[in-house]
């Protein structure tokens, strides 16, 4: 076997490595590791709204039920709680926070086992996303490298080690999308329904548009991809009723019973929140004054940041060019850049120059080439994969786009453009665009290896938690204030700043 693989040439050989189940495990490993250095260094409150997230966790964890009458006392701060769709992620995290209040009640403490927990509900959605990366047939060597730049990304590590609802978001829209192509495959090949899979599906599903609104795109794409499924399979809806009454009758009865009381459970914490809201408020996400009044939501900050900015507008913002122009690269940056939390009023610090660069000439050339080879890679690969990814991903960044140029014509500023919020789409769009590459390259193995070889190496060069470590502000201001902590970063900067181009101009891309 080794005489085997020495004969082979440096191109098979990176392939093989890639191709190697070892190598995701070393990704893996290298994802934990990168989170868990920032969760051990970074300063609470972190960026990402730790401090709202973990408020709202200590209001249910003293609360047992999911459910409130009315707004609880001193949860102005935090918006209209009592209809907020977006909780579940806040109550499910109430009890590992009572727990581990029982044991301490040092909040530092507690905040790094709430981080680890976070670490660990991100790490496997990673392992959900490699799943329904493989659903497209693509090769291993492909998925395992798009997962490795993926969390090289340097927002990635940086969201994971923070106390924050998109990392429990991030697995379970991976589970829905897994779960919605493991009905369609069964459906294609065999015309069978399992029972298991769809009640799991809309009851995941609808849960998941309980951890944050934001997922509602993502359900009515997936809801809309299974009706073609099923229209695709069935001639009429009677075929589909004999098909569906059938596998219900051939499943284990407690199994079947235990799926019904769980989609009727998720049915009714959805209704409770999304179709109460709709009844009550005229809008399924209603926004804070509409629930309260206007001085309990001058607490709110997201609230009275919009509600200011438009007392002061001087005049309607339209211009959607511009507006587009200002999102693409408010999206690009704030997915390469650092940025450190309350206590230094959200310090924000460019991007490092080789993931900057490697991560702006593949987006653009691969979006290029995608749009050329997309009826081809349709063709080659899983049709139903690559139709899910791309249609979610349209869809979602679609909805996306529109609720902040709306933002944009309220308020007359672009605000709320965060990169981190494309997550739930990012892999499969990443993956789409290796296959692009793919199609590009697929008649010379040594030009793909040195493409994937430059780009995860540009990426390497100050990516993933390098970017947080070398950004971060040399007078400790973003660390907890630990000598061991300090100094151990400050160590590994003054080992990287000499081989780290833009090391010292923190202010590099960013306006």
């Amino acid at each position: 076997m080794k005489n085997q693989i020495s004969k082979l040439t440096l191109a098979k050989r990176v392939l093989l490595v890639l191709n190697s189940s070892k190598t995701f495990r070393f990704i893996l490993g290298l994802f934990i590791f990168q989170s868990i250095w920032i969760a051990l260094t970074g300063k609470y409150p972190m960026a990402f709204d730790e401090d709202f997230h973990l408020g709202i966790i200590k209001l249910y964890a003293h609360h047992i039920s999911p459910f409130w009458s009315s707004q609880p006392e001193s949860a102005n701060i935090f918006g209209a709680v009592f209809r907020d769709p977006s909780y579940l992620y806040h109550y499910i995290m109430s009890f590992p926070y009572r727990l581990i209040s029982l044991f301490t009640n040092d909040q530092t403490i507690q905040v790094i086992w709430l981080r680890l927990i976070n670490i660990g509900l991100f790490a496997s959605g990673l392992i959900v996303f490699r799943k329904v990366l493989s659903f497209t047939d693509a090769s291993k060597a492909l998925i395992n490298s798009t997962i490795l730049i993926f969390v090289l990304i340097p927002v990635i590590s940086l969201l994971a080690a923070q106390i924050n609802y998109d990392n429990l978001l991030f697995p379970m829209t991976g589970l829905v999308l897994w779960l919605a192509l493991k009905v369609c495959a069964r459906l294609r090949n065999t015309k069978q329904i399992k029972i298991e899979d769809i009640l799991s599906l809309v009851s995941i599903a609808l849960l998941t548009a309980l951890v944050k609104y934001a997922f509602l795109p993502i359900l009515l794409a997936v809801a809309a991809y299974m009706l073609i499924c099923f229209k695709r399979t069935f001639i009429n809806w009677s075929e589909f009723s004999k098909v569906f009454i059938n596998s219900l009758a051939s499943r284990n009865i407690f199994r079947s019973w235990l799926l019904v009381i769980g989609l009727i459970i998720s049915v009714g914490l959805f209704s409770q929140r999304y179709i109460v809201n709709t009844y009550l408020y005229h809008t399924p996400i209603p926004e804070c004054s509409k629930v309260l009044d206007v001085e309990a939501c001058s607490d709110y900050g997201p609230w009275v940041r919009d509600y200011s900015l438009k007392q002061i507008k001087s005049h309607s913002s339209t211009n959607v060019v511009a507006f587009s122009g200002n999102w693409l690269y408010g999206m690009w940056l704030r997915l390469f850049f650092s940025v450190d939390g309350l206590s230094t009023q959200h310090e924000t610090r460019g991007a490092l120059l080789f993931p900057a660069v490697i991560s702006i000439i593949v987006s653009v050339t691969g979006t290029i080439f995608l749009v050329k080879y997309f009826r081809i890679i349709r063709r080659i690969y899983d049709h139903d994969a690559v139709w899910l990814f791309t249609f979610v991903s349209v869809v979602y960044i679609f909805i996306l786009w529109l609720d902040q140029f709306e933002a944009f014509r309220r308020t007359g500023q672009a605000v709320a453009i965060n990169g981190r919020y494309l997550l739930p789409v990012l892999l499969p769009i990443m993956l789409l665009v290796g296959l692009a590459f793919g199609q590009l390259l697929k008649t010379n193995n040594k030009l793909k290896v040195i493409f994937v070889s430059v780009t995860i190496l540009g990426m390497f060069w100050g990516g993933g938690a390098m970017t947080y470590i070398i950004r971060s502000n040399d007078d400790g201001s973003w660390w907890w204030p630990n000598d061991y902590t300090r100094s151990v970063n400050h160590a590994v900067k003054s080992v990287l700043h000499p081989v780290m181009p833009g090391f010292y101009d923190w202010g590099r891309f960013w306006r």
